[in-house]
């Protein structure tokens, strides 16, 4: 069962940072395509004689490795193994302060189906079984009709 939750976890983690890990694998080809093309370039511009081409390639090449080394490093701080930070956050925003706040319901609360689930269990009364919610039921119906 641990082979499971091993691969559950990883799926999860794929699907949920598949755009970040396809960003640092461009990144990273790119870094290396774009070293590959400057020194192919740099031999054809040497072989040519056009030795003050090297200047303008250098700098094109660095720019490239530049745009895609910040590219990487946004995707590898972005990487994350879950929401587990931003929750908790959300959380302390969305609980209310003062008992008077607690019966209304803001927007944030409606938004999260958890907390409205939650709600019916901070209140004391009495937790009823089907069958008494079943006969209360039948009271109304037979008191409507």
């Amino acid at each position: 069962m641990y082979h499971y939750l091993k691969w559950a976890a990883f799926s999860l983690f794929l699907k949920r940072n598949l755009r970040y890990l396809l960003f640092i694998l461009v990144s990273i080809l790119g870094i290396y395509g774009a070293d590959a093309i400057y020194r192919d370039l740099v031999d054809y511009a040497v072989a040519t004689g056009q030795k003050g081409m090297i200047l303008y390639l250098l700098l094109g090449k660095w720019s490239i490795v530049i745009a895609l080394s910040i590219l990487l490093v946004y995707s590898i701080m972005r990487l994350g193994f879950g929401k587990e930070g931003s929750s908790i956050k959300g959380e302390k925003k969305k609980r209310p302060k003062s008992p008077e706040n607690a019966g209304k319901s803001s927007n944030e609360e409606d938004e999260d189906p958890i907390l409205q689930r939650l709600e019916k269990f901070k209140t004391k009364g009495k937790l009823k079984r089907r069958s008494e919610l079943l006969m209360e039921r039948l009271e109304k119906e037979k008191r409507k009709g």
